[in-house]
């Protein structure tokens, strides 16, 4: 599982020309699931995301507290995406191989799982949202920091 969090001031997916998501701070996820990945592994990228201390203890002072507080801490929200491209291997010719990125049969049901994770982690105050599976979607983020962390469970 591959997982790009960008923290946000603000963030929206659009799908058929229609806002179908959006949040306000917090962070909005590209996820990827490999054809490798369990459900041992949406649990705990779910958990550490969750968990990450990438936000200010108090925004008037950035330089002194950066890295203090988790989502959780600060009432954060989190829109999600499911992204295969992000398994692509480009090393031989010009087109994107994604033979690493999960079926979509299978994926999608791992996908809302993790889902499920998230929400659980964040609790009944949490809000996590997500686009539209399989859909071609555009997406529109302010990123606060600039503030990208890619997590991958191979590395975990």
């Amino acid at each position: 599982m591959r997982v790009v969090i960008q923290k946000v001031s603000q963030a929206s997916v659009t799908a058929n020309n229609q806002i179908i998501s959006k949040i306000n701070k917090g962070y909005f996820l590209l996820v990827g699931i490999s054809t490798t990945d369990t459900e041992d592994e949406m649990q705990r990228l779910a958990k550490k995301i969750c968990g990450l201390r990438l936000f200010e203890q108090d925004e008037n002072d950035i330089h002194n507290n950066l890295w203090k507080k988790n989502i959780k801490d600060v009432n954060g929200e989190i829109l999600s995406v499911s992204q295969f491209t992000l398994y692509a291997k480009t090393k031989k010719g010009t087109k994107p191989d994604f033979h690493r990125s999960q079926k979509s049969a299978i994926a999608n049901p791992l996908y809302e799982s993790f889902l499920g994770h998230l929400r659980k982690e964040l609790g009944s105050e949490g809000k996590v949202l997500d686009g539209e599976f399989g859909a071609m979607m555009s997406c529109a983020l302010t990123n606060e920091g600039p503030c990208t962390i890619i997590l991958d469970s191979e590395e975990q």
